[in-house]
């Protein structure tokens, strides 16, 4: 008896179930349009070509259909009479298709379980796109650089294309090789390119054996620009400050100097390389540093987030100060030049001396006596002066003349 009505209350139950689900679907059937399917999505650089199955009733008409994205908020509004639609990137930025896009349909804003997501990929074989693709601006030349990916062939050429407006774009034209004469780099100089404007990045492959995958990225070329050292630094040195004036780095579009950020580095006797900023400014002044110094600087620049913020240059040219000979002279100094000074001194006055016989004329010689001979026939006085003549011969030089004269002469 109790297993019956424990039988009895379980087939209520499921029949109760039942009658709810019944009803539900019923609902749901009423209130929510009928499902449409994509039938195929071909992704192609820059554009979606969507087709789904055409069996579009009366009652199918009266509600809004929209396309959605996966990972992409917006809704595409569709005419589902049309069975078709071509979709263009070029005004949704951001959306990039070389890894796939996953689709659904949907109306009046309303998912239902009939509703999923299907995914769609680029033609051509996988793992044949372009990887780690790069761009920088440097002045006003656009530099991209690209890898090759694990299954592309060796006769696989990449050629790039930047586009602001399609279907209008700028290729490519300069393109350097690596040793295995791939195209691995290209630089040009973009006509139509706004720097300022966020560019679609296309890069597209060609092979004789495989069809090559494409790959796209949304750029800002602003963001992406390498600056080189700020121009004409200027370093001028006194004995009570340091001043520094530069101007203003070379870039793409002329821009005043409140999008420019510094840095200084400086490294001397009393300090060990410190990084000093200095925004917004083309000059600036160390008071903690004079020419009697030894010091070395240089400066790097970027553009502040205010102008589209960059990364820092490279680093200018080192200036390297040493501090002049000092003019006080020292002990050691001042005794090199007494004795210099001494030297020339004592070797004028001896020339002087020697040149106008300063010394005779200041110590006058003692005058040799007068020798009186009295008395002295002539045949002995005239025998006395040859004697005396032959013994001045032999006298020194310094030696002084006699006078030898007769009494009666003298």
């Amino acid at each position: 008896m109790f297993a019956m009505a424990w039988m009895l209350l379980v087939l209520c139950n499921l029949f109760i179930l039942c009658t709810l689900q019944y009803i539900r679907a019923i609902t749901a059937e009423e209130i929510s349009p009928l499902h449409v399917k994509i039938k195929n999505v071909t992704v192609k650089p820059a554009s979606l070509s969507i087709t789904w199955y055409c069996n579009i009733t009366e009652k199918m008409k009266n509600y809004t259909y929209n396309m959605i994205i996966k990972d992409y908020k917006q809704k595409f509004p569709l005419n589902i009479q049309n069975c078709s639609t071509e979709f263009f990137i070029h005004q949704h930025k951001r959306l990039t298709l070389h890894q796939g896009v996953s689709i659904k349909i949907t109306a009046n804003g309303t998912e239902t379980e009939h509703d999923t997501w299907t995914t769609f990929y680029p033609e051509g074989e996988k793992q044949t796109s372009a990887k780690n693709v790069s761009c920088f601006v440097h002045v006003s030349a656009v530099n991209c650089s690209w890898n090759f990916s694990e299954k592309a062939p060796n006769d696989t050429i990449y050629s790039l294309w930047l586009y602001q407006e399609l279907p209008t774009g700028e290729k490519c034209e300069d393109y350097t090789t690596n040793l295995t004469s791939r195209q691995m780099h290209c630089s040009f100089k973009p006509s139509n390119i706004t720097f300022r404007q966020i560019a679609y990045l296309l890069v597209q492959g060609s092979s004789n054996t495989t069809t090559i995958q494409f790959y796209d990225q949304w750029i800002f070329l602003a963001n992406n620009e390498t600056l080189n050292p700020p121009r004409n630094i200027q370093v001028n040195a006194s004995t009570r400050e340091v001043a520094i004036k530069w101007e203003n780095p070379e870039t793409q579009e002329n821009v005043g100097e409140h999008c420019f950020s510094y840095e200084i580095y400086l490294k001397g006797d009393t300090i060990q390389g410190t990084n000093i900023p200095v925004n917004q400014r083309l000059n600036f002044t160390f008071h903690e540093f004079t020419s009697s110094q030894t010091f070395e600087l240089k400066m790097r620049a970027k553009r502040i987030n205010l102008c589209h913020e960059t990364e820092w240059s490279a680093w200018s040219k080192t200036f390297k100060f040493d501090p002049p000979v000092s003019r006080r002279l020292t002990k050691v100094h001042l005794f090199v030049l007494l004795a210099i000074s001494t030297v020339i001194i004592v070797s004028s006055l001896i020339c002087v001396c020697h040149r106008f016989q300063l010394l005779k004329k200041v110590f006058p010689p003692v005058p040799a006596p007068v020798i009186k001979l009295q008395g002295l026939e002539k045949d002995e006085l005239k025998e006395l002066r040859e004697n005396l003549k032959s013994g001045y011969e032999k006298l020194p030089d310094n030696e002084e003349d006699f006078k030898i004269c007769e009494i009666e002469n003298c």
